[in-house]
């Protein structure tokens, strides 16, 4: 094994890591509040991470088996309309959870970054780039939801 196939199942196998840490923190989350709008928007980012961290897993293989990358077209996982009655406002607990949220998704962004660096490969550029802008729109949601409630709103 060539020691960049190496380097890059290694970064692989660390980011399926971060997406499983994440999945488990707003699954944790999730269950947690008591609020609806932050169940839903913890429960939205639970499932993106997991297709996240299943779309890696596939890559991980492919690229071990047969040194080809996988083509990953974004996640289709939509974010549910907010529903009447989901503006109550969150505990303590929950804005350090979107604190939390925040950093994460940074750090995700982050180590994408890192990876597209060392990335020659168009296909899988394409693919990192990708999962690196729906982390990015994590980020924008949960920032945003996070702002709403330090304003008040």
């Amino acid at each position: 094994m060539s020691n960049n196939k190496k380097e890059v199942l290694d970064a692989l196998m660390r980011a399926m890591e971060i997406e499983k840490e994440t999945f488990d923190f707003y699954t944790g989350a999730e269950q947690k509040t008591f609020n609806l709008a932050g169940k839903r928007i913890f429960k939205w980012l639970a499932k993106s991470e997991e297709q996240h961290y299943l779309k890696l897993s596939e890559l991980y293989t492919s690229l071990d088996e047969s040194g080809r990358w996988v083509f990953y077209g974004g996640s289709t996982i939509t974010l549910e309309p907010e529903t009447e009655g989901t503006h109550v406002g969150f505990e303590t607990s929950d804005l350090e959870a979107l604190q939390i949220a925040m950093d994460i998704e940074k750090k995700g962004i982050a180590y994408f970054d890192e990876l597209l660096q060392k990335t020659v490969d168009p296909d899988g550029r394409m693919m990192l780039q990708t999962l690196r802008d729906e982390e990015a729109e994590h980020l924008r949601v949960i920032t945003e939801k996070y702002q709403g409630i330090k304003g008040g709103k």
